[in-house]
């Protein structure tokens, strides 16, 4: 049956006329253009594509007929049609893109011509003369160290291995560290490293974890000096990164976690709790202490400036008396020398005496009488001697 139809197929006349054409167009004007003979090929092919659709109903297939026409073909041609594509496409190779925030490192058999390509379209000769690649600079990578796996999704086929130091005091702390890093040397990156870079960060924080941790106590590590652990690591891992020359930079080193093992964790615990109660004391303590020192001192320092003061009134004080009384016995010496007497002492009696008599009852008895004691106890029944108002 197939044969009858291919033969029928080869005996109809216009499908014959059709493979006819081809094929003189084929072999006809070999001087013209391969692209022009190429594209009335292609048209004279689509015509008896649609012929052979159309004459379907007579029991022709199509593809019989693409078979047919192809069949007149000239195979040299064909051939070379097929290589020109195929160079086109090995040219057109050579075309890469450089996103934003990469670079683009370009290699010529191997050695390295090109280090800083921006981003854009751009051209390279095709492998394997030349090939590019491109690293991404402005990402930031993370690494988790010494994560447990429970608790952590490895990113990587070999995941986070348990980080377990010894302290400055011997005691074992486990570490989880979360480390951020940039790419900031493509070239270095790719050929100074001969490992998975994320590796070469993960043992170089884990190196400088152990060899730091090493120089501090227990407590010190997971209380006060922790944060300062966190940038010693940091600048650690860095100047072991730099000494490979790896092109990587480290942004942060953050402790997640750091503890001590799981069998002493309560015993611990309870020592952090304790010492949390004792600092508590001590400031509850100094904060006392702190208003009630200088509130005694302020009392201190006013009670002596009163008493300074005190004294220095009772040194005026007695310091004037001393001077009254100096001037008084130099006024006693000169009239002693003038006239012969105490006048001095008599003016002071006599001052005296004013100062005295308007306060008591003055009664005045001759020399000759007898005192009357009646008088001195207060009784009132004596009319003598007779009472004198001054």
């Amino acid at each position: 049956m197939m044969n009858d139809r291919h033969s029928k197929n080869d005996s109809s006349p216009e499908f014959e006329a059709d493979s006819k054409q081809v094929a003189e167009d084929m072999n006809a004007n070999k001087s013209e253009p391969v692209l022009n003979r190429l594209r009335q090929v292609i048209h004279r092919v689509r015509g008896m594509v649609r012929k052979g659709f159309e004459s379907q109903e007579d029991g022709l297939s199509p593809l019989d007929d693409v078979k047919s026409a192809f069949k007149h073909l000239d195979l040299r041609f064909i051939v070379m049609a097929a290589i020109l594509l195929i160079i086109l496409v090995y040219i057109l190779s050579g075309v890469y893109t450089v996103q934003p925030g990469e670079i683009g490192v370009v290699q010529r058999f191997g050695r390295v011509i090109a280090t800083n390509v921006p981003a854009g379209l751009h051209y390279r000769l095709p492998w394997p003369i030349e090939s590019e690649t491109v690293v991404n600079i402005a990402q930031v990578r993370r690494e988790s160290v010494g994560v447990s796996e429970s608790e952590e999704h490895p990113l990587h086929l070999d995941g986070p291995r348990k980080l377990q130091v010894l302290s400055g005091d011997t005691n074992i702390i486990d570490f989880e560290v979360i480390v951020q890093y940039q790419i900031n040397d493509p070239v270095a990156y790719l050929f100074n490293i001969d490992y998975p870079a994320y590796q070469l960060v993960r043992d170089s924080v884990r190196s400088a974890v152990a060899g730091l941790s090493g120089r501090s106590a227990v407590d010190d590590i997971l209380t006060t000096a922790r944060q300062q652990l966190q940038n010693d690591v940091r600048d650690k891992a860095q100047s072991v990164l730099d000494g490979y020359d790896s092109g990587i930079r480290i942004i942060s080193t953050s402790f997640q976690k750091a503890y001590p093992p799981e069998v002493v964790a309560d015993a611990f615990r309870d020592v952090s709790s304790a010492r949390e109660d004792k600092d508590k004391m001590v400031n509850d303590a100094e904060g006392y202490r702190n208003s009630v020192v200088p509130q005694a001192r302020g009392e201190a320092k006013s009670i002596l400036s009163q008493a300074k003061s005190a004294a220095q009134a009772q040194k005026d004080k007695a310091a004037g008396a001393a001077q009254s009384f100096n001037a008084v016995l130099a006024q006693y010496r000169t009239n002693s020398k003038i006239f012969g007497e105490d006048v001095t002492k008599f003016r002071l009696y006599l001052e005296k005496m004013e100062k005295v008599l308007p306060k008591v009852n003055t009664y005045v008895v001759p020399p000759s009488e007898k005192i009357d004691l009646r008088i001195l106890n207060g009784s009132r029944t004596s009319t003598f001697p007779p009472k004198l108002d001054r």
